[in-house]
């Protein structure tokens, strides 16, 4: 019983793998850059940029995914935000100098979000864990006939 169980998820699992491939479904994984607003700066031209567009502080960092559940990140980096796809490097000298003209504290310990350093992780376990629990109660459960002899 438990080999036709085994073969006949075999053969889904390769017709699925077949069918997958021939429609090209693409499964996201990768790497993606974050930015994250963290201090809101005055609009004044001090903080202004050639294109007419102002930034503000914030961290940048790259996360790790796979179907959208990031599960590493990178240590965060403190720049000047833009909007969430643009930046503007800037170095220790350039914060402080913002920081001290704009009268702002910028937090130096700035981290990614609870979801982008834990919460992915955690998804991903549980699911882990319900695909392993099946795997399990399907070849280790008792059969009904067993159970009542």
């Amino acid at each position: 019983m438990k080999l036709k169980i085994l073969s006949l998820l075999a053969i889904s699992l390769f017709g699925m793998n077949n069918i997958i491939g021939r429609a090209k479904i693409p499964i996201p994984y990768g790497e993606k850059e974050k930015i994250v607003k963290i201090v809101d700066l005055p609009d004044t031209e001090e903080f202004q940029l050639e294109d007419g567009r102002f930034f503000d502080i914030g961290i940048k960092y790259t996360i790790s995914h796979i179907v959208w559940l990031p599960y590493s990140n990178t240590e965060p980096i403190v720049t000047g935000y833009v909007d969430d796809e643009t930046f503007v490097e800037l170095t220790e000298e350039e914060i402080k100098q913002i920081a001290s003209f704009a009268k702002v504290e910028i937090p130096n310990d700035a981290s990614a979000s609870f979801f982008d350093r834990i919460g992915g992780k955690i998804i991903l376990g549980i699911l882990l864990l319900i695909v392993v629990y099946g795997i399990y109660s399907s070849y280790f459960g008792k059969k009904e006939d067993e159970k009542n002899t």
